[in-house]
């Protein structure tokens, strides 16, 4: 029953995993915005733009896995993509039912926008925060991480299998 209780009391609001959230969120969606007013690009596009600019040629679930979204989700933003002009599809040498993805020149073109969009999102959202704040919030995000995975390695590591 005391544990009921406890989480019945439980403020939220200030949470810190909850503000790391709503912070990224709102960060998120102005970028969003952002690109979309200034680039016409959706989300998931720039998203792909960006991986593809780091990583030359990856398969559709593979990028799918590193801007978060599910597989199928993907395919028809790729599809628009290619109508558009901004990345073309080629078969994997290796394995002909994987497509691999490539950025087009129109989409290269792009990417130095991309960037300058993040970095006005970024100056608009710490305006008001020094130097030393922006610091000590990476340094404390970085060691709320390494803290986590530590403890997910550990519980791993003694249950001797994998926690998904």
């Amino acid at each position: 029953m005391y544990a009921i209780d406890i989480m019945r009391k439980l403020d939220l609001s200030d949470s810190i995993g909850t503000l790391i959230a709503l912070a990224a969120k709102s960060q998120e969606r102005l970028a969003e915005i952002e690109m979309k007013k200034q680039l016409g690009l959706t989300p998931a596009q720039w998203k792909v733009i960006l991986v593809l600019n780091i990583v030359d040629g990856p398969t559709q679930k593979e990028i799918a896995e590193k801007i978060n979204v599910d597989g199928s989700t993907l395919v028809p933003v790729i599809d628009k993509m290619v109508k558009n002009g901004l990345v073309k599809r080629m078969a994997d040498s290796e394995d002909r039912r994987n497509n691999r993805i490539f950025l087009t020149k129109k989409a290269e073109s792009t990417v130095d926008s991309i960037i300058v969009i993040i970095l006005q999102v970024r100056k608009m959202i710490y305006r008001g925060i020094s130097e030393s704040d922006i610091r000590i919030t990476r340094t404390v995000l970085k060691s709320l991480i390494a803290n986590s995975d530590s403890v997910i390695n550990e519980i791993r590591s003694a249950s001797g299998k994998g926690v998904s």
